[in-house]
């Protein structure tokens, strides 16, 4: 017995461009077959080679050009996938409504095309563009918000590779974690537009960077833009307005950055983490006090006045072994091998010495200092019990 056929599926083009990801998955998704066994074999072949080259240790510098190929070979799947996403026929959709009448004088249906399968061809291709920051949004008609995304997503990650290479400084690409924050707000961005498109509503293409000017004079601060600015640790609290408390947190984390990095300070690989943290949840709860109009620009270090003296004698003492390592001691080496072959000992032994005096010190601090008075307790956050007062007499 012979069954009838029937057509396959339609294929949901996200979901190919997910599985693109994977090169080769997203192409056999769509049926396209041959496309599949090239760029699969293109991209796996390479990588299967460089792993087993990576596993018997004798990668250099030339197997390290080589490993730009696979990645060039996903690049271009990606593209060619959405390319072949977006021109793939929509499903027709079609509605009855009603016809002319026949010759019993009963009403006849007829199909008719709706719009649905257009709003949602349209709802998708923006959806797939805006994988790309600011393609989306000029798939949209926004050329100008959707440029402002483009050029600051690029600009973002070429400066900080840029600056990373220059200085040298491999810890400065951790920046690099804003353009997943600045991605997803793009798409998200993209997605909310095109249901307003949809809902019958005028979009306005006004950049990223004229809104953001506008919400800054308008005065309100808003929470979600308070939590993404914090991913900084300190930008967060200079959004709110905190100057103080935002410089010390900015500070505090560049300056761990740099002491991990140039001193080879393992203490401060501990530390980054609490300032983080201490920062994103601090400018939260700050954002709620602004609501509430008690927003107060207290430092996080309130004591660090008392300390001035030291401070400066500690900044003058680094500055001090940064002349003489960078001018001092290269000359000691050719003159004086003794003194620098001591000079190496005591600079290897630095960082283990400092970390042990910052810790004594912080140490003998609380165990010799004086007990800080408990902090009042706003109102609002006070139990129940402390509100009441009790009647006199």
């Amino acid at each position: 017995m012979n069954h009838p056929m029937h057509p396959a599926p339609a294929a949901h083009p996200l979901l190919a461009l997910l599985l693109g990801f994977l090169p080769g998955a997203g192409h056999a998704y769509l049926r396209k077959f041959g496309r599949m066994v090239l760029y699969g074999l293109l991209f796996w072949g390479p990588s299967a080679l460089l792993l087993l080259i990576a596993a018997t240790g004798s990668m250099d510098g030339e197997f390290l050009v080589f490993a730009l190929f696979p990645m060039l070979v996903w690049g271009v799947s990606m593209i060619d996938l959405l390319v072949t996403a977006l021109s793939a026929p929509a499903a027709p959709s079609h509605a009855f409504e009603p016809g002319p009448m026949d010759g019993s004088g009963i009403p006849s249906a007829r199909l008719v095309p709706t719009m649905a399968a257009e709003r949602q061809r349209e709802k998708t291709a923006a959806i797939l563009l805006a994988f790309v920051p600011g393609l989306g949004h000029m798939y949209l008609g926004l050329m100008q918000r959707g440029a402002a995304f483009l050029v600051s997503f690029a600009g973002l990650g070429v400066f900080v590779v840029f600056v990373a290479i220059v200085m040298d400084t491999p810890v400065f690409l951790l920046f690099l974690l804003l353009l997943p924050v600045l991605w997803i707000y793009a798409m998200f961005d993209a997605v909310h537009l095109v249901q307003r498109k949809q809902a019958g509503e005028p979009l306005v293409d006004r950049s990223l960077f004229e809104e953001l000017e506008g919400h800054f004079a308008s005065g309100r601060k808003n929470k979600m833009a308070a939590a993404a600015l914090s991913f900084l640790p300190g930008a967060g609290h200079l959004y709110l307005g905190l100057q103080k408390r935002g410089l010390q947190l900015m500070g505090l984390f560049l300056v761990s950055i740099y002491l991990m990095d140039s001193l080879r300070m393992t203490l401060f690989l501990f530390l980054l983490p609490l300032v983080w943290l201490y920062a994103f949840f601090d400018a939260i709860q700050q954002h709620g006090r602004s609501q509430r109009g008690e927003l107060a620009d207290v430092p996080v270090l309130t004591e660090l006045s008392a300390y001035n003296r030291w401070i400066g004698a500690a900044l003058i003492a680094v500055g001090a072994f940064f002349l003489a390592d960078r001018f001092v001691m290269p000359l000691a080496a050719e003159h004086a091998p003794r003194l620098y072959a001591l000079y190496q000992t005591v600079r290897y032994n630095l960082p283990a010495a400092a970390t042990a005096f910052l810790l004594l010190a912080f140490g003998l601090r609380m165990l010799l200092g004086r007990p800080n008075p408990p902090a009042a307790m706003p109102l609002h956050e006070a139990p129940d019990a402390m509100r009441r007062t009790e009647p006199l007499g």
